[in-house]
């Protein structure tokens, strides 16, 4: 069964906070949800937001994750504008199932990578000799 929104194991719940930009930056507050980010940009505050405009997703264990400008920039040729209101339903749904996926993929990446890294780690370090002389280069 997939996690619900509401489940602890939910990978949007390490989602904490989101970020619009134009190109002014004149959205510096961190926003509770997607839709508040994407409607930052469709007001009338968004500067060049078609051009510019970037929405990203910051986690809980620090890392930012920007999501991919095509869910609300709609390119035509050489013009483009940001997805009108009416569509916001269907483009944050799709951004959730996005970041969802995201979400989890990074995590998985992550746990193999802390299970690998370590080790390696530790065997450069067992190979290490604290009381070597330091390399000419650096002393000079």
């Amino acid at each position: 069964m997939p996690p619900t929104p509401s489940s602890s194991l939910d990978p949007l719940r390490t989602v904490f906070a989101y970020r619009a930009f134009d190109l002014r930056d004149r959205f510096p507050q961190p926003l509770e949800t997607f839709r508040q980010a994407l409607e930052c940009l469709q007001s009338d505050d968004g500067y060049l937001p078609d051009m510019s405009g970037e929405i990203v997703a910051y986690l809980r264990d620090g890392r930012a994750l920007p999501i991919p400008e095509y869910f609300f920039i709609l390119q035509a040729g050489n013009s483009s504008a940001v997805v009108p209101p009416q569509e916001n339903d269907y483009v944050c749904a799709a951004v959730e199932v996005w970041l969802r996926d995201a979400l989890l993929k990074t995590a998985t990446v992550l746990e193999k990578a802390s299970t690998v890294w370590p080790a390696r780690l530790n065997i450069l370090l067992d190979q290490c000799d604290p009381n070597a002389p330091e390399p000419d280069d650096i002393q000079a």
